[in-house]
């Protein structure tokens, strides 16, 4: 069988980027001062992720012999089945899509990812099948056959029985993660999918990874790095775990086995705070970690609990970013404006306090309920919209208790400008850059 997979650039959005929140997707919009549009452009320009599940989609598809091809914002004429991976930004445009290829084309139309998943029916009318789940289990069991309606796909218990990511097929020159990993070729790989942590209630990642942890084995990972360096001359890549270091035993190994390979590689990961120490930063430096996204989202402990989000202990948290600064490791920290008890000096107070931190970027998005997720059950009588395409983490979308929209807007842009105009932050920035 003849099979296009197909990723579409999101339309008329400024920011956009599909591979992250989970694969929902997210559109960084700032604000509209001439300092919000420079920062908005800057982060336009640094990130281009691939979208993972679609290069094991590849994989698989290819191993059951089917003829794949991977397309960018193009309809294939001749292919016997088409898969769209989907967003939440970006539905309307995906749909308008699957409805031109149902029109013009003889193909088949399926779609995959996690919004079309947990909101299947907003997609089944214009497709002929819609994976719900991991896609893998579905993919796997894609013969001659193709199927109708909603697939429920299971997950995959046994990471270690994928095969590798198929890369081949896709621009892999082009993609990046500037300004923290400024090497190229730059990919995307994944050691764990789940996260048992509590914030699963409002996680993206686990709408559809769900809150148990599967892990790969290290020497897995080892010889699919062994793969990339060989086969794509790769310099940098991302692990693309939701807690890259949740077993720190573990996570530890994989370093030491990098460093014992001799794999001469810039790379970066997700994790939190308090799942990182002093030794363990030392031995991911040496096998060339280089940066860290990690969560802080609010200064306040109490909102934090309030929101059924563990929290780090402050002291712990300010001497790992303090110690990631001194040995080489940028900090990429991640804010929440607009958590449920939040209020205008509560949002102040995490600016401020990032200001402190001030780590080498700083990303400050708005409370977002996202669909699959317990909170986005919990609001739903309080949504200010209906139209899924706002719900891109920059836009507040529920009625909250104690902010209007409008201030939650004005309280986002102050965070970003006088963040990031500051030269304090500059001076640093500067200093991390060079010394790399």
């Amino acid at each position: 069988m003849k099979i296009t997979l197909l990723s579409i650039d999101a339309e008329k959005k400024q920011c956009a980027n599909k591979d992250v929140s989970g694969n929902f997707g997210t559109v960084t919009r700032i604000g509209k001062s001439i300092p919000a549009k420079l920062i908005e452009l800057s982060k336009k320009r640094g990130v281009n992720l691939p979208i993972l599940s679609l290069a094991y989609a590849a994989a698989i598809l290819s191993k059951n012999g089917h003829d794949v091809s991977f397309l960018q914002d193009k309809i294939s004429k001749d292919s016997d089945l088409i898969i769209i991976h989907s967003s939440m930004i970006d539905y309307k445009h995906e749909i308008e899509i699957a409805k031109k290829i149902k029109k013009t084309t003889n193909s088949k139309v399926g779609f995959m990812g996690p919004f079309s998943s947990v909101k299947s029916d907003l997609f089944l009318p214009y497709c002929d099948f819609v994976i719900c789940g991991e896609p893998e289990a579905a993919l796997i069991n894609l013969k001659e056959t193709i199927p109708k309606g909603k697939i429920i796909s299971e997950p995959i218990k046994n990471l270690d029985s994928l095969p590798f990511p198929l890369w081949d097929i896709f621009p892999y020159e082009k993609y990046s993660y500037s300004p923290v990993i400024n090497k190229k070729p730059f990919l995307v790989m994944q050691s764990s999918r789940g996260c048992t942590y509590s914030c699963s209630f409002y996680c993206p990642y686990t709408a559809t990874q769900g809150t148990v942890w599967r892990a790969r084995d290290p020497d897995k990972i080892i010889e699919e790095l062994k793969y990339l360096k060989r086969k794509f001359k790769i310099k940098g890549f991302l692990f693309r775990d939701p807690v890259f270091s949740l077993d720190k035993e573990r996570a530890k190994e994989i370093a030491e086995k990098i460093i014992e390979n001799n794999l001469d590689i810039e790379w970066a990961c997700e994790t939190r705070l308090d799942l990182l120490d002093e030794n363990l930063l030392d031995t991911f430096y040496k096998s060339g970690l280089r940066a860290i996204n990690v969560g802080i989202e609010s200064e306040n402990e109490e909102i934090l609990k309030k929101s059924k989000r563990k929290s780090i202990n402050k002291t712990h948290q300010e001497k790992i970013i303090d110690y990631c600064d001194k040995i080489g490791i940028k900090v990429s920290a991640f804010y929440i404006l607009g958590l449920e008890d939040d209020t205008e000096k509560s949002i102040l107070d995490t600016i401020n306090y990032a200001k402190k931190l001030n780590t080498h970027i700083a990303q400050f998005a708005i409370n977002t309920p996202i669909p699959g997720t317990g909170f986005y059950e919990n609001m739903k009588d309080r949504f200010l919209t209906n139209d899924y395409e706002k719900f891109d983490n920059y836009t507040l979308v529920f009625r909250h208790k104690n902010l209007t929209p409008e201030q939650i807007e004005r309280l986002k842009e102050k965070a970003f400008v006088s963040y990031y105009f500051r030269p304090k932050w500059f001076l640093s920035y500067m200093k991390r850059r060079l010394a790399n």
